[in-house]
């Protein structure tokens, strides 16, 4: 199944993928400054992150989860901050909080896996220990945010501007409630522009957020079927299962 991730296509698949994950929406950092917006309540069933005998790089998923014939690396924390981009510039001022990493995120254990296929397809998936949320506030959030603008500087000297189309659909066959976050629109560097579609689908379970993103590019943008429906959930299941095994354990 081809999903095409194209990073070629346009700098914004790289830096939106990792922007506008489902736990940029909201979190459950114990030091939440003023919170203007409703605070996602945090789970009281179950242990807590903190109580997870595990860091997020012992959850990843295995290789061997993952079509063949791709490049597997894992991610730290510590591998992830020193890979993030600088915040981009969102319009309207609203669309921030779903378009930007939340200043508390850093403080939390995180780790993805980023798997290359050679066609140039990416997919990533992500644990995030402590960061907790509703789905309610996702909604929410991006019901408050149908479009929007991000504009960034590249390493070139140029300008990237990505105008989105944000929505959300409801999740099928996850072992726990999630929700896809679907941003589209059209990433432009000086007068080469690109189709772009991003699908980040999540979940929270045992104080942890979890979830599986998509980036298309170019043709592939606009493709997508009940096929790569049940990878997603496919994937997304068994992230979840690996955080509730340490939860149990």
């Amino acid at each position: 199944m081809k999903l095409g991730i194209h990073r070629s296509g346009a700098a914004i698949a790289v830096c939106a993928a990792a922007l506008l994950t489902l736990s940029a929406c909201s979190s459950d950092s114990s030091d939440s400054g003023d919170s203007s917006q409703s605070a996602a309540p945090a789970s009281s069933a179950g242990p807590t992150a903190a109580e997870l005998d595990a860091r997020a790089e012992d959850l990843m998923l295995a290789e061997s989860d993952f079509p063949p014939g791709g490049e597997y690396i894992i991610m730290d924390k510590a591998a992830i901050d020193a890979d993030d981009d600088s915040d981009p510039e969102v319009t309207p001022a609203n669309c921030a909080a779903i378009a930007e990493m939340d200043e508390g995120t850093e403080a939390f254990d995180r780790a993805k896996v980023e798997y290359s296929l050679e066609d140039g397809s990416t997919i990533e998936t992500e644990v995030v220990l402590g960061q907790n949320g509703s789905l309610e506030q996702v909604a929410s959030d991006i019901a408050a945010c149908p479009a929007m603008t991000m504009r960034g500087p590249l390493d070139s000297g140029g300008e990237l501007v990505a105008e989105m189309e944000n929505s959300t659909e409801e999740v099928e066959g996850s072992t726990v409630p999630a929700t896809t976050i679907i941003s589209s629109g059209t990433a432009t560097v000086g007068t080469e522009s690109v189709p772009i579609t991003i699908r980040s689908t999540g979940a929270y379970v045992d104080g942890t957020t979890v979830s599986v993103q998509i980036t298309l590019t170019g043709e592939t943008a606009g493709s997508w079927n009940n096929a790569d429906d049940a990878f997603v959930v496919e994937l997304l299941n068994k992230q979840i299962a690996k955080v509730q095994e340490a939860a149990a354990a």
